[in-house]
Formats: C-alpha cells, sequence, structure tokens
C-alpha cells in the first residue's frame, strides 16, 4: 500500500486557507450535490444557515481575535548538528527481518507469494534465521536426511546429511528424552525427567563438557540442577537415585536469601552447603543424606557434580554414554521416627504440575520418535528460494546447546555446496535463558568453532544470542568463576576464549532487545524509559568487558516477549523506529526486526489484553488481512526516513531546545540522518500520550550555533492516531481503521506539530 502523496503549502504545521475559499467551499458544500457516492458508513453532514453565519463569523473576525489571545508558547527547536556524525551504516544491507519456527500447520500457510510480497514491501533487507529448537530444548535436523549414532535403533546423536536428494523446504526439532529443565521458552509442551515419577526416565548432562572433548580439567566444568520446592521447606534428608554415569563427588546446597522470588530472577543470597552436603566416594544407585543436625528451611536447593564415575550401561559402545552425570529421580524433604519419607517434591510428567527444575546441561541424545511437529523450521531452500533474503547474505544459526558439532559442520557444508551467501553463522540460542555457565557456553562454542572452520576457514562466527541484556544470570552462580576472572557472564566468557588464544573465532557479539515484562500495564512509562534503558545497558556491556572491536547485533527486538496489546497498537511501532534510530546512534552494527510473518491474536494467561508481536494480522487462511503499527512504523524507517534505494548513510547528533533550555523533552526523540541523495533527514518521534510537539527544523554547523532552516522542498510524512485506531474483542480484535502515514511537501520550511504518539519524518536541503 503506497503512502497518499498531499501537495500543499504548509506554514507551522498548519494549511493555509484563504477566507474567500472557506466560504466557498462551505457554500459548495450546503448547495452543492455529493460528487462522490458515500463510502459504507459514513454519514454525510451538510451545515445549516446558523452554522456557516458562525463559521462566517470566526473567518472574517478570526485575526481580531488572535490579536487578543496569548501568544502561543514557543516551539522545540530541533536542529541537525553537522559537525557532528555518529555512525555510517546501509540501511539495506544492516536493516533486516527476523524468520522463526512455528508449528507444522502455521509453517505450511506462511510462505505464499501473498504474504511473501507484504513482508519485502516493509523494506527490510537480510535475513536471520532463528532457532526456536534451541529454546524449546530440542536438536535441529537441519536437513530431513542424515544418520544416527545407533543406527540399528534409528536413536543415538543425529548428524544431518551434507546432500539431499530433494529440496529442504521443511525441517523439525526433536525432543530430548533426557531433558532436566521443566520450563522452556518454545511451546513448553515437555518436563524434566529428574521429578517426573518415572524412575526408568533419567536426565543426562552434556557429553561435550567432558574433558574428553573440553581438554579442561574436569572440576573447571562442574554440572548442576536447581529445585524449586515452590515454598519454604523444612529439610532435613535428601534421596537422590543416580543414573549412570554418576558423580563420584558432589555438593548438595541450600539457598541463603530472599526466598519469595524465582532464583531465575536472580534474588539477594549466595548458596551455602549442608552442613553434611559434601559427597566424596559416592557409588551411584540411590543415595540418601541427612543433610544437617536439624532442618533448614529453605525453598530452592542445588546439588554441585564435579567428578563422573565415567561409567556405562551395559552394551552401548557410543563413548558419549559415559561421559557427564545422570540423575533418575529426586526426593527432599524429612524422614519420621517411623521412617516414613515426607517428600516436598512435586512429582508429575505435565511440566506445570512438577517442582521447576533448572540445569545446567543436557544431552543430546534422542530417538526418531521424538519428531516435534509443534517446532517446525522452514528450510534452507525454501527460504532463499523465496527471495525473502532479498539477495543478501542471510545471519545463520547453528544448534549448540542441544546439538553437536558434526551436524553443525555439515550443515555449512549443505549451505557452501548450495553457493548460498552467508553473513555469519550465530552459534546457539539464548544460553542466559537456558541459565548455561559463561565456561561452559564457551567451552562449547571453542568445539563447535573448530568444526565449523575446518568446513571453511573465513567463515564469521559469534553470538550468543543473549536473550536480555538487562540481567546476567551469573549474579546467582558467582562462586564457580576461576579465580582472577571477571564477574559478568560476557567478561568470564572472553576471559575462557582469550586463555585459549582463540579470541579471532568470536567476530560479533548478538543479542536480543525485549525490554518490558510489565504487558498488563500502561506503555505510556515503558516508552518514556525506553530509550534510556537500550543506552545504558549497552554501556553497561561496554564495562562488563565487550571491546568496542566486536560489532553488536541485535537479532530481534519488539516491544516484549510476551503478549500485549500494545504490539498491535501505536505504541509498538514507536518503540520500534525509536530503537532502531538509537541502536545506531549508540555503536549498532545491524538490527533484525521480529514478527515478520502474518499472525493471530493471543494473551498472557491471567492479562485479558490480547495482542501478539507481528505487523500483519492474519486471516483464517494464514494470509495478511491487516496491516498494523509495526508495518508502516518500519516503512517510515525505510522509504521515509533512510533512502530506499539504499547506499551509504550517515547518522549525525541532534540538539533539542524546549524554550531555550537543552535537553528538557524526555518524550520526544529526534534523530537526524545525510543521506546517499544529499537530503538532510530527520526523524521525531512523540512518545506523549496525551500531548503534542510543535517542532521547529534547523540545521547547525556545531553544538552551540544557531542554525537555519531546511531548505525545500521539503517532504514530510506522519503517523498517528489519525490513521490507526484498534478495536480490543478477545481473539477477534481488529483495526478499524488502519491508513498509511500521510505525506506531503511544502516549498519551504517551517515548524510542524506531532500529534501525540505520533512519528513524522522530515526531509530538506
Amino acid at each position: 500500500m503506497v503512502p497518499a502523496r498531499i501537495d500543499d503549502d504548509r506554514s507551522r504545521g498548519g494549511v493555509l486557507i484563504a477566507p474567500a475559499q472557506c466560504i466557498r467551499g462551505l457554500l459548495v458544500g450546503m448547495f452543492q450535490p455529493a460528487s462522490r457516492p458515500p463510502v459504507p458508513n459514513e454519514t454525510i453532514v451538510r451545515p445549516g444557515i446558523a452554522t456557516i453565519l458562525l463559521i462566517l463569523a470566526v473567518v472574517l473576525l478570526g485575526p481580531v481575535a488572535a490579536q487578543t489571545r496569548p501568544a502561543p508558547s514557543a516551539p522545540t527547536v530541533v536542529s541537525i548538528i553537522t559537525g557532528r556524525r555518529l555512525a555510517t551504516f546501509r540501511p539495506d544491507r544492516d536493516w533486516g527481518a527476523a524468520l522463526d519456527g512455528h508449528d507444522l500447520s502455521e509453517a505450511s500457510t506462511t510462505f505464499t507469494a501473498a504474504n511473501i510480497a507484504a513482508m519485502k514491501s516493509a523494506g527490510l533487507g537480510p535475513i536471520t534465521y532463528r532457532l526456536r529448537t534451541e529454546l524449546g530444548i530440542e536438536t535441529w535436523h537441519w536437513n530431513p536426511e542424515g544418520h544416527w549414532s545407533d543406527p540399528a535403533h534409528d536413536q543415538g546423536y543425529w548428524v544431518s546429511s551434507a546432500r539431499t536428494s530433494k529440496p529442504i523446504e521443511m525441517s523439525f526439532g526433536y525432543r530430548l528424552p533426557r531433558r532436566g529443565r521443566t520450563i522452556d521458552d518454545a511451546n513448553n509442551d515437555s518436563y524434566s525427567r529428574i521429578d517426573d515419577g518415572d524412575t526408568t526416565s533419567f536426565w543426562k548432562t552434556n557429553p561435550y563438557l567432558d574433558p574428553r572433548y573440553t581438554h579442561d580439567p574436569e572440576a573447571e566444568h562442574p554440572q548442576w540442577f536447581t529445585v524449586d520446592l515452590g515454598e519454604v521447606f523444612a529439610v532435613h534428608d535428601i534421596r537422590l537415585m543416580w543414573g549412570v554415569p554418576y558423580p563420584r563427588r558432589y555438593d548438595v546446597e541450600y539457598w541463603a536469601g530472599d526466598q519469595t522470588q524465582l532464583i531465575d530472577d536472580n534474588p539477594p543470597g549466595r548458596w551455602r552447603r549442608f552442613e553434611n552436603g559434601g559427597v566424596n566416594g559416592s557409588r551411584g544407585g540411590t543415595a540418601e543424606i541427612r543433610l544437617s543436625r536439624t532442618p533448614v528451611a529453605s525453598r530452592f536447593l542445588r546439588v554441585v557434580m564435579f567428578e563422573s564415575s565415567h561409567t556405562a550401561t551395559r552394551g552401548n559402545g557410543d563413548p558419549r554414554d559415559s561421559l557427564g552425570f545422570a540423575l533418575r529421580e529426586l526426593f527432599i524433604g524429612e524422614r519420621d521416627t517411623a521412617g516414613v519419607f515426607h517428600d516436598a517434591v512435586r512429582h508429575d510428567s505435565i511440566a506445570s504440575r512438577q517442582s521447576a527444575m533448572l540445569v545446567s546441561s543436557t544431552d543430546p541424545w534422542h530417538r526418531a520418535i521424538d519428531r516435534d511437529e509443534g517446532t517446525a523450521q522452514p528450510g534452507f531452500d525454501l527460504i532463499f528460494r523465496t527471495g525473502l533474503t532479498n539477495h543478501r547474505p542471510m545471519l545463520l544459526p547453528v544448534g549448540l546447546l542441544f546439538d553437536t558439532p558434526e551436524n553443525a559442520a555439515t550443515e555449512l557444508q549443505f549451505l557452501r555446496s548450495r553457493g548460498y551467501p552467508i553473513e555469519g553463522i550465530e552459534l546457539g540460542e539464548e544460553p542466559d535463558g537456558q541459565r548455561v555457565t559463561p565456561e561452559d557456553y564457551a567451552a562449547l562454542y571453542l568445539q563447535f568453532a573448530t568444526a565449523l572452520h575446518a568446513v571453511d576457514p573465513r567463515a564469521r562466527l559469534g553470538g550468543p544470542s543473549w536473550q536480555n541484556l538487562l540481567n546476567d544470570p551469573v549474579t546467582i552462580w558467582p562462586d564457580r568463576a576461576s579465580p582472577g576472572t571477571r564477574s559478568t557472564w560476557i567478561g568470564r566468557f572472553l576471559d575462557y576464549i582469550d586463555a585459549r588464544h582463540r579470541t579471532s573465532d568470536f567476530r560479533f557479539f548478538s543479542f536480543e532487545w525485549y525490554p518490558f515484562d510489565n504487558v498488563c500495564a500502561d506503555p505510556a512509562p515503558n516508552l518514556a524509559a525506553a530509550p534510556g534503558m537500550l543506552v545504558r545497558d549497552l554501556q553497561r556491556l561496554r564495562a562488563a568487558g565487550l571491546p568496542d572491536s566486536i560489532p553488536r547485533i541485535m537479532t530481534e527486538y519488539g516491544y516484549s516477549a510476551h503478549l500485549s496489546t500494545a504490539e498491535v497498537t501505536l505504541p509498538a511501532a514507536l518503540f520500534d523506529v525509536d530503537l532502531v534510530a538509537n541502536f545506531f546512534a549508540h555503536g549498532g552494527s545491524k538490527a533484525f526486526y521480529f514478527g515478520y510473518e502474518p499472525g493471530d491474536l493471543a494473551h498472557q494467561p491471567g492479562c485479558e489484553h490480547w495482542g501478539n508481536l507481528i505487523m500483519f494480522l492474519a486471516d483464517s487462511s494464514g494470509g495478511v488481512r491487516y496491516r498494523l503499527p509495526r508495518y508502516y512504523g518500519i516503512r517510515l524507517l525505510t522509504h521515509a526516513w533512510a533512502d530506499s534505494a539504499g547506499g551509504v548513510h550517515r547518522q549525525y547528533a541532534v540538539r533539542v531546545e524546549q524554550s531555550g533550555v537543552p535537553g528538557k523533552d524526555s518524550l520526544l526523540s529526534a534523530f537526524a540522518l545525510r543521506r546517499p541523495d544529499h537530503r538532510w533527514s530527520l526523524l521525531l518521534v512523540n512518545r506523549d500520550p496525551s500531548r503534542e510537539r510543535v517542532v521547529d527544523v534547523r540545521i547547525a554547523a556545531t553544538s552551540g550555533a544557531r542554525g537555519r532552516a531546511l531548505r525545500g522542498p521539503v517532504e514530510t510524512w506522519q503517523y498517528s492516531s489519525a490513521q490507526y485506531e484498534f478495536q480490543e474483542d478477545a481473539e477477534n480484535g481488529h483495526p478499524v481503521r488502519s491508513l498509511p502515514p500521510v505525506h506531503a511537501t511544502t516549498a519551504k520550511a517551517g515548524t510542524v506539530t506531532l500529534p501525540p504518539y505520533s512519528i513524522m519524518v522530515v526531509t530538506g536541503q
């Protein structure tokens, strides 16, 4: 949909209309029949005589009345500082979109010709491929053709083939039957095998963290699991039903600190070992331990394992089965005087009924029967054939946390054999969300890097696709850092690879940005805080040890990772455009929009408001039914603020003066570009939900200069509630008005007016 073009002369944001024109228009409107049929449901109102006389009085006497009114407040002056360049980038290469996994039914209706055309019309360039299998604690069969390590039983460790007999249209995740974590960040429809009530199932740690693969002392990669009992219990005894291999040495600990928050939320406190919690010389089997002389009140317990038995079940010839640690079932509580064990752990094969488990890692061993059609990834051949990549190199993932280096290597072999262009390879996804320690992630990272560089020494590798810059997950595991290392996650990761002289294998840092969890709340305070949050966390990332020489890539962004009505209304568009411009102004390298595919409305449990992180609302067949504010916001970036033809753009600083006081308007954002067509382009975002902004746009050579007005022709694009209105109706919610931004051209510069919650782009010479 092309924005409407309006050519008129404007002064201070208003259209100049002569009184005679106004009178003539009223008379014509009163007596002349309508020149077009009415729009359905439109009411045509014709003015009466009294109304006309009143309007005539206003028109004729207006100038007199204006002389007696108080003068309006001075506009906000926004000056482009031409002497201070902030960044240089190419929007056609550096602004992209993310493609995610779906369930099979959604994936089969998404990539139609009509949907692809709509998606491409947003104007975004390259694609990053998101790996939903990692979020779902699953192994990825990126090619359905391949081989098992135990082919006789269609099970074991999978390696997809570097060749294929037919195009790869779809690929799938496979559930892990040795899973340890209760909750995942994808469909969340599996469960932990630690407390599932089945003593024949078991959790097992990742064998690739054993010294056989890391070449580190075993104590450098202790493995652990944590249980949340749901409330504080008096803990006296623990029963551990070990599998094979089992730990010869381990510690049992309790959380001494805040018990009201989830342990995931990094509550204040620390881990303490029980009085009798240190176990040496374990022989596996079922171990029952009286942890202390008197019960200890705690909600959270952790078991940390240091030394493996390196044993395997009889008849198993794969060495990976003897590496790591395995646990069949867990019981915590107290044995009474009659010898009865009172268990505080909730055992069930439904995640919501289990005591929640967190684990350090999970074995990627699985079976053919574990295929999950709820986690379908679009095939590589399908993506490249659709043209969604816009002939740009794609940022690709390899599975890492729940996969094998061999599977990653054959993926790269396949892509190179097809001649598909690759921007870089992201190793894993969201290890911080999985609570993986930086040393464990780094050890896996280097193994995968070795395998990938054996295929292509020039491959550009990076990661870790951090879930959130706002929280550093190591604050609840600081006691496991090696002596002399930094305390932050990224600092410890960099220290690990630097100590092994492998820093050249880490070429970019990737992260996702979804800053808000309070999705039921009014979005206005969130929008007010958003720019400062990003800047502070980018600064904190630098302080944590990430050098400026490592490019920052935002591989996903959106208002929230949770469902919110804000995502399908104006706040989402304001958030997106402000974020992208702010990110590049502060050193960002690439940014990938998330929510490219059409989708439906849904809601968070406990929240009555429905929404989704999408730019298109889908119809019943999965096609585009409505264009939402996020679509028009992105188009304003790609077709108005930036030159849609591409090329090198230079971002410059701006000075904001409200009534002569610099920087006082915290709800008005301003970002300036010098485009390849030699036009200056100013992006303005009014994040105030109730007050308009009048802005005088100027250009100045230095921060202290007065500046001059833009030279014409001056073009403006504006998007606000005049173009969009949303009707909430649970899953049937929809826009009642969804129009493109208003485009106007004037011969000369003047002030512009931004309505509440609006975006404007102003371009000129």
